[in-house]
């Protein structure tokens, strides 16, 4: 994990003995993240500026809006980048709190490298609990698991 002291940045990189294509599923296909995200489905067009949402489980049913967002840019297999927002039940001031969350998948022979960058608004209570939580959290062990054929 890589922290920038000039903001509230962290930088995850994880090698997986899997191809692009199968990171991305599971990072950016309902399956994928219904395995990695506790049962949420992500729901997008996928084209920039359209919106993300991601839906499951919850106070409200099964298909409870946990986060919702807005697609910086898509390019399959990869990169995936947009601006993640807490769902209105999770925040009140959701609409000015945010992190922008880029995936970037390399080719590294027969692996992939997964680096996840996530960029908390000024305020942002996610940042320190990511900075704490992220590097021993199963968020990217999900994500080698979907990918290896492990979940």
């Amino acid at each position: 994990m890589a922290v920038n002291p000039s903001s509230s940045s962290l930088t995850y990189e994880v090698l997986i003995a899997a191809p692009p294509e199968r990171v991305w599923a599971a990072i950016a296909t309902s399956e994928g993240t219904r395995a990695t995200l506790f049962g949420s489905s992500i729901e997008s067009t996928f084209e920039p500026g359209a919106r993300v949402e991601f839906r499951g489980p919850g106070p409200d049913g099964d298909r409870t809006l946990h986060v919702y967002g807005f697609v910086k840019s898509y390019e399959p297999n990869r990169e995936f980048s947009y601006e993640q927002h807490p769902a209105p039940a999770y925040n009140e001031q959701h609409e000015s709190v945010y992190c922008d969350m880029t995936y970037q998948l390399t080719p590294v022979g027969d692996r992939t490298k997964l680096e996840l960058t996530c960029s908390w608004s000024e305020g942002n209570p996610g940042y320190e609990h990511a900075k704490q939580e992220y590097p021993a959290s199963s968020y990217m062990d999900a994500i080698r698991n979907f990918a290896e054929g492990v979940a």
